[in-house]
């Protein structure tokens, strides 16, 4: 049967979300919001189902490029950790738009692949999330430095070496999806056999996948920086309004404000007493 529906939904999804982003695109308190309120379900129910396969004993972990961009993107957002942001937002906007390329391309394999019905529908769910959220951290929350894309190649690389160990069983021996990871395809070529089936691929054509994916992979990421300091320049140059400009939250933010909030409550108080000692000496 041919899921060609499918292909429809997701892209009509991501095109909403990409109008959406782009509508709240001026007001920052508004995103940071949206977020760390996706980022908060998005954590809550990841923990809850990676532990119940962890305690069921099904040998399913995230391992997944998909499964560890939840993951980051969601404790960035929640920690509010500023130093983290482009490399959660380059993990969840290849993420989502990977999946709204396979859904376009090979809608049939969402279904093929998917162990139940009910995790269709939860599997476009969670992934037009990635790509929402990865659309707000590219041009709606922070102008990243170029100077910074070594937190990101770091990011990546441990994600690589990650998948590499999980592969080999070196970690996670119970794995039961390892020939079905992505970024283990990514990096041996393999991604092609979505569009050529499974066994169609030569050898010869997979190296050139390999280093292609590769090429692609190491542009998208320096991409990434250039689109988000094009944007934030335009808008500058546009003159454009940014609400609550300084607005952050997540933990990190929240300690820093309690923490500045005592030194000027101590600072308050030794004042105080300056004065008192000052009227009493007169």
């Amino acid at each position: 049967m041919n899921y060609w529906w499918i292909a429809l939904i997701v892209a009509a999804v991501a095109a909403i979300e990409a109008v959406i982003a782009w509508l709240i695109r001026n007001d920052r308190k508004t995103v940071m919001l949206v977020m760390i309120t996706l980022a908060s379900v998005l954590l809550t129910y990841k923990t809850i189902e990676f532990a119940y396969y962890r305690i069921a004993r099904k040998g399913l972990y995230p391992v997944e490029f998909s499964h560890i961009s939840y993951f980051v993107f969601a404790a960035t957002a929640c920690m509010g950790a500023k130093k983290m942001r482009a490399f959660a937002g380059i993990c969840s906007v290849f993420a989502g738009f990977g999946y709204l390329i396979g859904a376009v391309f090979s809608p049939n394999s969402i279904v093929t692949e998917a162990s139940a019905i009910v995790n269709i529908p939860i599997s476009i769910l969670q992934h037009e999330v990635l790509w929402f959220v990865g659309l707000l951290l590219l041009f709606n929350v922070d102008r990243y430095s170029i100077k910074e894309i070594w937190v990101s190649i770091v990011g990546v690389a441990v994600m690589v070496i990650f998948s590499v160990l999980v592969y080999n069983r070196i970690i996670y021996k119970d794995f039961v999806n390892r020939d079905k990871m992505i970024i283990i395809k990514i990096v041996t070529g393999k991604i092609a056999e979505y569009l050529t089936g499974p066994g169609n691929l030569s050898m010869v054509w997979q190296v050139i996948t390999a280093v292609a994916m590769a090429i692609a992979s190491a542009g998208l990421l320096v991409s990434f920086y250039f689109i988000n300091e094009a944007a934030f320049k335009k808008r500058e140059k546009n003159g454009r309004v940014i609400k609550h400009a300084d607005y952050e939250v997540g933990i990190l933010p929240l300690i820093k404000s309690l923490i500045e909030k005592r030194k000027k409550k101590e600072l308050a108080s030794e004042s105080a007493s300056a004065e008192r000692e000052e009227i009493t000496g007169e």
